[in-house]
């Protein structure tokens, strides 16, 4: 009996015993404590914040985790420190890296093989964060501390979240874990994304513990198999960036631009595009392409860039006469529009394979082209149609083609979708191509080789709609958002994406793009007429957000007479005033007021020296919106002028405003 109650003690003291820092190392604002355990110790001016281990695998199986592998050694070098253990037959190395006065670190872990020439590997983990305990920040034990989702892509009317921990939660390549009442917390990122998928993913054993790693292939992706792997003497997850914000805000915003240093990226040398969308109007055909831009043109004076451009889109679009397009090309042209189009060369849509022409195809069917699982077996369809292996020659060429002839017809602006089919996990007509992201990165290369400015001779936007958020940078524009239209909870969609996704505006893209506004009714959403407060607010949500503005109503010729006027009384009465279009002009976005579960109803904007705010009421009934000046980051004492009217009201303190059911208003605040 003594002996079992010895025993039980015994594992008792080992199970509490905590760990010891054997060695620590102070680089810039940042010490890293080393404890006995294996665990890494991350302090920020002082302050320890958090804790982490690192883990790989590699594809037969073995796995290698600090958590259990042996520490071989150290090897610091300046701003950077090298740390490398072994198990199972292999090497890991942890590299951490710091950038003097920053309140960031770089984690990235190499793995090999030690037991053949060559590693593979799908999954390695730089940051696999340890279980809270109290000598880290408060908040990592918290239950109310909150995660935030990013979504892989923008497909399927997926949305931002910010919630709770719990087993499994997953956002792709950044996260943050904060206190939604502070703002204060931990944004975690990935630099590197031309190799692999990455994600954060909370823990099956504990949601407060969440791992950071290469090698993310789930139904977030639209994938089937796994991550595809990669192979060299070694090999290396992305970087990963960890950092501790007093407002997570400016940490995403910093992000955003480090994810961005020594990157490839489309600049925007002209200003905000304005202009026509043809998707929801339901327009397919050339006379009511032809007759919007006559109308924007003619009764929208003030609906423009501030070059007084517009752009006229047509939106999937199908088998049209290239003839009769470059005739309204050209007429578009003549008085100072300019003229867009769409393609989806990375999916087969389906019920169009048959229609669709495949550009020097010399007579190949798109089934030649759809990507195939690890079985061999077609890939079934994602959302409207097929992933298309972009590294089959014949996928190549169409795209290729494609380009190529709607640069011919002289278009300005090329939409293009379903870009995230092309990043799905399987086999590849190119075997060197071994992932997701290297066969976009693939397409990401022709694109900006046919699209190069002095090649075409002339600058075109490339807008990315159904797209992942990594890489950025190969489009002018990326949208924000799924299709979205115009009634009062397409508002909340709209602001969801800027609420989350301001600080992509101007950093991974050169704009957000808030997708298409609709005013008056979409004839694709089936939900008829939408009221007039619901249009006005839909049309502030893409005034703020960073931003492209197309209007997408249908202005005929075609159709009921006075269908057609109410959509056009529709767009003058809120598309067509100055002072308010001055504010997507900026191509500037807001940013919100807080960063809860809900969708903020508070947006301001700091540019050139005004300030600005905007106030939404997600409410069916009258409502009052009020904030701190402080939490605006205004003057604590001012006038506030609701646009277009200018109607002024003062305040002191504490900015209010009385918005009737679904309405919004855009304000600059002037101190006094």
């Amino acid at each position: 009996m003594d002996t079992e109650k010895l025993s039980i003690e015994k594992a008792m003291a080992l199970f509490m015993k905590s760990p010891s820092v054997e060695r620590s190392f102070c680089l810039g604002r940042i010490r890293f404590d080393f404890y006995d355990n294996n665990a890494v110790g991350f302090a920020l001016d002082e302050k320890v914040v958090t804790k982490f281990f690192s883990e790989a695998s590699v594809m037969d199986g073995r796995r290698i985790s600090t958590r259990t592998a042996r520490r071989i050694g150290f090897e610091e070098d300046g701003l950077c420190l090298a740390v490398t253990y072994e198990e199972n037959d292999l090497r890991l190395i942890q590299q951490l890296r710091v950038t003097p006065d920053s309140p960031y670190f770089l984690a990235q872990a190499s793995v090999k093989d030690l037991l053949e020439e060559e590693t593979r590997s799908n999954y390695i983990a730089p940051l696999d964060f340890a279980y809270p305990d109290a000598r880290c920040d408060p908040l990592f034990l918290s239950l109310d501390q909150k995660m935030l989702l990013v979504p892989y892509d923008n497909d399927m009317w997926v949305r931002y979240e910010s919630a709770p921990l719990r087993p499994g939660r997953t956002s792709y390549d950044v996260t943050a874990i904060y206190d939604e009442h502070t703002n204060q917390g931990l944004v975690i990122g990935a630099l590197d994304y031309f190799d692999w998928k990455n994600a954060i993913r909370c823990s099956q054993q504990d949601a407060r513990c969440y791992t950071a790693f290469s090698g993310i292939a789930d139904a977030g992706t639209h994938d089937i198999v796994p991550h595809g792997d990669l192979a060299g003497p070694q090999v290396s997850s992305s970087r990963f960036v960890c950092g501790w914000y007093q407002d997570i805000r400016e940490g995403l915003e910093a992000f955003g631009a480090l994810s961005m240093e020594g990157k490839p990226s489309f600049h925007w040398k002209h200003p905000v595009p304005f202009g026509w969308n043809s998707y929801s109007a339901g327009c397919m055909t050339l006379e009511q392409w032809e007759t919007a831009g006559d109308f924007i043109h003619n009764e929208l004076p003030n609906f423009c860039s501030t070059d007084r451009v517009t752009f006229i889109n047509l939106d999937g679009n199908f088998l049209l006469d290239p003839g009769k397009m470059r005739r309204i090309v050209d007429k578009l042209h003549a008085r100072g529009q300019k003229a867009g189009n769409y393609m989806a060369p990375l999916m087969a849509l389906e019920g169009m394979e048959m229609l669709m022409p495949l550009r020097g195809s010399n007579g190949a069917s798109y089934q030649d082209i759809i990507m195939k699982d690890e079985n061999g077996c077609l890939y079934p369809k994602i959302d409207s149609g097929k992933p298309v292996d972009i590294t089959h020659p014949i996928a190549e060429a169409n795209a290729r083609g494609w380009l190529r002839e709607l640069v011919a017809l002289g278009f300005d602006y090329i939409k293009i979708d379903f870009l995230a089919h092309g990043s799905v996990e399987g086999k590849r007509y190119d075997p060197t191509v071994r992932t997701g992201r290297q066969a976009l990165k693939r397409f990401y290369d022709i694109l900006a080789e046919e699209l190069e400015p002095a090649k075409v001779g002339r600058d075109i936007f490339v807008d990315l709609s159904i797209a992942p958020l990594f890489p950025g940078g190969f489009g002018h524009g990326r949208r924000s958002c799924c299709d979205a239209f115009g009634h009062h909870e397409d508002v909340r969609y709209v602001l969801n994406a800027l609420n989350f996704g301001w600080w992509q505006s101007g950093t991974l893209y050169c704009f957000n793009d808030p997708d298409h506004t609709v005013l008056h009714r979409s004839k694709v959403d089936g939900r008829g007429v939408t009221d007039f407060l619901s249009a006005k607010s839909r049309y502030n949500a893409s005034l703020i957000s960073g931003t492209v503005m197309l209007l997408s109503d249908d202005f005929g010729p075609y159709g009921e007479a006075a269908e057609l006027e109410a959509a056009r009384q529709r767009a003058a009465a809120i598309a067509n005033n100055p002072r308010l279009n001055e504010i997507a002009q900026f191509g500037k976005p807001f940013v919100p007021a807080w960063l809860k579960s809900d969708t903020c109803s508070v947006y301001f904007l700091h540019h050139a020296g005004r300030h600005f705010a905007a106030f939404f009421n997600f409410e069916p009934g009258k409502r009052e919106l009020s904030i701190s000046a402080g939490q605006l980051r205004m003057p604590e004492k001012g006038r506030i002028e609701i646009l277009p009217e200018g109607t002024g009201l003062d305040y002191e303190h504490e900015i209010k405003l009385t918005l009737e059911g679904f309405d919004s208003a855009i304000m600059e605040i002037f101190e006094v």
